[in-house]
This record gives structure tokens, sequence and C-alpha cells, in this order.
């Protein structure tokens, strides 16, 4: 009569473990759809291959890089290129969270935006693994578009002008927005965000 009474004590405990540990998962689960993100850097920004990440003006262009330009400009498509690097903020991340979820960005469908006009569309090319542990994580969007598509008045000082602005010496990322709308991979199948999300550079959203 004893050994019943511990063994249902023992079951008592394991099916209570269970509904704690359910109720956590379900909490943890939640907090999927709470990925926050926020536009952190642009780098490796190229014109025509040109690297302008440590030019902060016009004069620092060389000779033989000027005519690189006046010549791609003259066929009005100069290209640039570069990394739009996302700041991903994640909740269910901790070391000591003894559920937390082996999560991924299976698709990131993203629509880039420049002075708030659309510029290009695209996806992650795999999926991103995000950290169980560290609470953020970094997503790069390589980013590829003829600068005569941004400017209205193509104007080769203001292009060039544009290019120092995004990805020079003195970059800044205040013009610049995203919208996505993320599908994350997850034990129990890809979820969808309802939404699309505008991230810019001021505040995880």
């Amino acid at each position: 009569m004893k050994t019943f009474v511990n063994v249902k004590s023992v079951i008592t405990l394991l099916l209570f473990s269970i509904i704690i540990s359910g109720c956590s998962a379900l909490k943890t689960l939640d907090n999927i759809t709470k990925l926050q993100f926020k536009i952190d850097s642009i780098s490796d920004f190229e014109v025509q291959e040109i690297a302008i990440n440590a030019k902060s003006q016009l004069c620092d262009f060389s000779p033989s890089e000027i005519l690189k330009l006046v010549q791609a400009f003259n066929q009005e498509k100069l290209i640039a290129s570069f990394t739009l690097n996302i700041d991903v903020q994640n909740p269910n991340a901790s070391e000591n969270n003894s559920n937390n979820l082996n999560l991924e960005i299976v698709e990131f469908p993203w629509e880039f935006y420049f002075n708030d006009k659309s510029i290009l569309s695209g996806n992650i090319s795999e999926p991103i693994k995000l950290s169980s542990i560290e609470a953020q994580d970094k997503i790069g969007l390589q980013i590829y578009f003829n600068l005569f598509d941004v400017i209205s008045n193509n104007n080769m000082n203001e292009l060039l002008k544009t290019s120092l602005e995004l990805g020079g010496q003195h970059s800044s990322t205040n013009k610049v927005s995203l919208f996505a709308k993320p599908v994350i991979g997850t034990f129990i199948g890809n979820i969808t965000y309802p939404d699309k999300i505008k991230i810019v550079d001021y505040e995880f959203r």
C-alpha cells in the first residue's frame, strides 16, 4: 500500500511537471512573433565596384576612379552594392531558459526603401539560425541597385553625394527603411508574421 502511494505521488509530480513545462513552452512559442528588428548599419558599400567606406567627399576619389564613374554615368548605370545589417532582438534567448527553442528565420521577404521610395525587393538565400543564448542576432541583406533609380535629379555630384551619405566614412541610415514579413521555423512548423514590419534605424519593431 505504501509503495502504491509513492508511485501515485511520482505520477502526480510528473503530470504537474508536464503541465508547467507545457505552459512555459506555449509562452515561448508566443514570443516567436515578438522577435524585433532594427537597422544597424550599412557596410561594404561600393559604386561600380569602387569601395567608398573610407571616403567622405568627392575629392577623395582618384582620377582613375572618377574616369570609371564618368563612363558609367554616361551610360546611366551607376551600380551601388552594399550589405544592410539588421539587428534581431530575441526574447526567447537566455542562458538560464531550459525551454529555449532552436529557431531560424526560414524566409525574410523584404522591400528596401530610400527616402520613402521603394527601390528593391528580395529575400534571404538560406535560413538564418538564431542563437538560443544571445539576445541579439544579426542579418546581413545584400542590396544591389542603379543609383539612377534613386535620384530624380540625375546629376553626377548628387549621385555620388547620395552614395557617400549611405556608405561613406560618415554614413547614415536615417533615410533608409525596410518592410519585411518574417517566416520563423520552429519544431511545430513555420510561423509567418501576420503583417509586414516597417524596420527603421532608431528603434526595435
